[in-house]
C-alpha cells in the first residue's frame, strides 16, 4: 500500500508545533490574514483568519495563541481548540467567543486540519468523513448604479456559468447603517432585481444581502416589496444581536430568511435555530471557530432542517478550507464566492476550480493547495504600507 512516509512514522516522530506566523494579503477592502504553523518536521499548515478592517487585532491575537502552542501535538485538534476557548485567564472561567478572537483561532483550527491532512497523505474531505459531494456550488455578486446596469452585470455572470447571484439592498443613509432611518430604499431596490430577473430569467436563483442594519418593519417593507421577484434568500435583515427579531421578520416574509455571519460559536446558531430565526445558516469559517466548530454548526442545523451557506469573502485558502467542509456535509446550500479579484489566484501555487457555478476540489493532501511566495510578496501587506 501506498502510504506516506509521515504516516508510517506519525507514533515515532512525536510531531511538535515550533512556531506560528501570520502573513497579510492587501485584498481589496481587507487584508486576507493567512495563518502558518511550523512543525519541528517541517510540514506547515495553512488557514485563514481574515476579519475585515481588524486584521491587526486577529494577528495579535495569534501571537499570544501561540505561546500556549508551542510544543504541543498539532494532531490534537479538538483539545487544541478548547486549550485556546479557555486561556483568556488562567483560571479558565471565561470563554472568549468575540470576533477578533474566534477568527485568530479559525485561521490556527483551519492550518491543523491542513497539516492533519498532510501527515496522512489525504485530503481533509476525507477526514471529515469523505466527500459527499466532488464540487461545492457558489453565488456571487452583481451591482449597478441603475438598474439596467446591475441587469448587464447579471447577464455577463450567467454567460460566465454563474447560477446564483446576490447583491446588497440599497441604503438611505450612505451605508452609515443606521437602522432606524434607512429602509432599504424599496422600490429602488425592487427595481435592480425586477431588471435583472427579466434578464436571467426565472432559473437563476437570487439573493439580497441587507447587511443586518434594518429594523423588523422596515425588512418587511422592503421583503414585500421584492416578493414578485422569486428570491432565494433574504441574508441578515436584522442586526445579529437581538436574535429574537430574526423570527418576527421570518413570520411576515415569505423570501426565506439567512443569517448570520456575525454569529461566533455553536451555542449562538443553535439558540437562532430554537427560536426558528432562519431558513438557511451562514457561519464564516474564519469567524466562527474553523473547521471544528463549523462542523458542529452545520450539525446542528441538519437537526432542524437547515443547510449552511458559508458566508465566504476572503482569500483563496479560506474558500478551499470552507469548501472540504461543504464537500462533507449533506445539509448545504450554495455558498459565497467573491469574483473579479485578478490576481488572486497568485499567492497559491495551482489556481482554483470554478466550473459550472462550483468550487472544484483539489485533489492533493491537506487542502490541496499551498502559497505561492513569490505571488505572496508581490501583494503581501506590512504595518506602515501606505497601501
Amino acid at each position: 500500500a501506498r502510504i506516506n512516509r509521515h504516516a508510517l512514522d506519525l507514533k515515532e516522530m512525536k510531531m511538535k508545533i515550533c512556531d506560528i506566523d501570520t502573513l497579510l494579503i492587501d485584498s481589496p477592502g481587507r487584508k486576507w490574514t493567512i495563518v502558518r504553523v511550523f512543525t519541528d518536521e517541517g510540514l506547515v499548515g495553512l488557514g485563514e483568519a481574515t476579519y475585515s478592517n481588524k486584521e491587526p487585532v486577529v494577528v495579535a491575537a495569534v501571537e499570544h495563541m501561540k505561546q500556549e502552542l508551542i510544543g504541543e501535538d498539532p494532531a490534537r485538534i479538538e483539545y487544541l481548540w478548547h486549550k485556546i476557548w479557555r486561556i483568556s485567564s488562567l483560571s479558565g472561567l471565561w470563554r472568549m467567543a468575540g470576533p477578533g478572537w474566534m477568527s485568530a483561532l479559525s485561521g490556527i483550527d483551519q492550518a491543523l486540519w491542513d497539516l492533519k491532512g498532510k501527515v496522512a497523505n489525504l485530503p481533509v474531505v476525507e477526514l471529515l468523513g469523505g466527500k459527499f459531494r466532488d464540487r461545492v456550488g457558489v453565488y456571487t455578486h452583481f451591482y449597478g448604479a441603475t438598474p439596467e446596469q446591475s441587469a448587464a452585470v447579471a447577464r455577463q455572470l450567467v454567460e460566465a456559468g454563474y447560477t446564483a447571484l446576490k447583491s446588497g439592498a440599497l441604503s438611505g443613509d450612505g451605508y452609515r447603517f443606521d437602522p432606524y432611518e434607512d429602509d432599504g430604499r424599496p422600490q429602488e431596490t425592487a427595481a435592480h432585481f425586477a431588471a435583472v430577473r427579466e434578464a436571467v430569467g426565472p432559473e437563476i436563483r437570487l439573493l439580497i444581502d441587507c447587511h443586518g442594519r434594518f429594523t423588523v418593519a422596515n425588512c418587511v417593507r422592503l421583503a414585500r416589496a421584492l416578493e414578485p421577484y422569486d428570491l432565494y434568500a433574504f441574508e441578515d435583515p436584522v442586526p445579529p444581536e437581538d436574535l429574537s427579531a430574526y423570527p418576527k421578520v421570518r413570520r411576515e416574509i415569505s423570501i426565506p430568511v439567512m443569517g448570520s455571519e456575525r454569529l461566533n460559536t455553536k451555542s449562538h446558531f443553535r439558540q437562532l435555530l430554537d427560536i426558528d430565526g432562519v431558513d438557511i445558516a451562514q457561519p464564516d469559517l474564519m469567524y466562527a471557530g474553523g473547521i471544528t466548530e463549523v462542523r458542529k454548526i452545520a450539525a446542528i442545523a441538519d437537526t432542524y432542517h437547515v443547510p449552511i451557506s458559508p458566508h465566504n469573502t476572503k482569500g483563496p485558502i479560506g474558500i478551499i478550507a470552507a469548501t472540504h467542509l461543504m464537500a462533507s456535509i449533506p445539509n448545504v446550500a450554495p455558498m459565497e464566492l467573491v469574483t473579479g479579484i485578478e490576481w488572486r489566484d497568485e499567492i497559491i501555487t495551482a489556481p482554483l476550480r470554478i466550473e459550472d457555478s462550483c468550487v472544484v476540489l483539489p485533489e492533493g493532501p491537506g487542502w490541496g493547495i499551498e502559497l505561492d511566495m513569490d505571488g505572496v510578496e508581490r501583494h503581501r501587506w506590512r504595518p506602515g504600507d501606505p497601501r
